[in-house]
């Protein structure tokens, strides 16, 4: 009984300390410079992740965004875009190494003040018999910048 209670403290204090890093009131001269740069922005919503403050909203006709910010100034945005939108060098280069056979399940744009955009594709491909997710990041000529592979490992490899 004493396990069931402890346990059940934990995780209401681990749940308690997640909602106090996530909601977050940004402060009013962030909000403005947030309103001046995305003024379509619409269901904005404010959370502290670390020393960063981020706003996830969605711009009508574009899609999901997120802004982030360090002590009050804007240092990145993430958008999040389709396949056919990514620079002619960037969907080729893909295409290259992986072929249009390879499914495409995200696909975003990293924004950066002063800085190059980067690219990120997340596909999945087999890979010894096992689905593997590849995490790609591109520049705007199509260079691959990183790449990283996570194994699933499917039901066959245990038969």
């Amino acid at each position: 009984m004493k396990a069931v209670k402890y346990l059940v403290l934990s995780f209401v204090a681990a749940a308690t300390l997640t909602a106090c890093d996530k909601e977050y009131n940004a402060p009013e001269a962030l909000r403005s410079d947030f309103d001046k740069m995305y003024p379509t922005a619409v269901d904005v919503e404010w959370e502290k992740r670390g020393e960063y403050a981020v706003a996830e909203f969605h711009i009508p006709g574009e899609g999901d965004c997120e802004a982030w910010y360090k002590n009050e100034v804007w240092v990145a945005s993430e958008y999040d875009i389709q396949f056919k939108n990514l620079p002619d060098a960037v969907q080729s280069a893909f295409l290259t190494a992986y072929g249009v056979e390879t499914p495409v399940d995200d696909v975003d744009r990293l924004e950066r003040p002063n800085k190059d955009d980067v690219y990120f594709i997340e596909a999945e491909i087999y890979l010894n018999d096992n689905i593997a997710d590849i995490y790609l990041d591109y520049n705007a000529s199509g260079e691959l910048l990183r790449s990283s592979v996570e194994v699933e490992p499917t039901i066959y490899y245990y038969l």
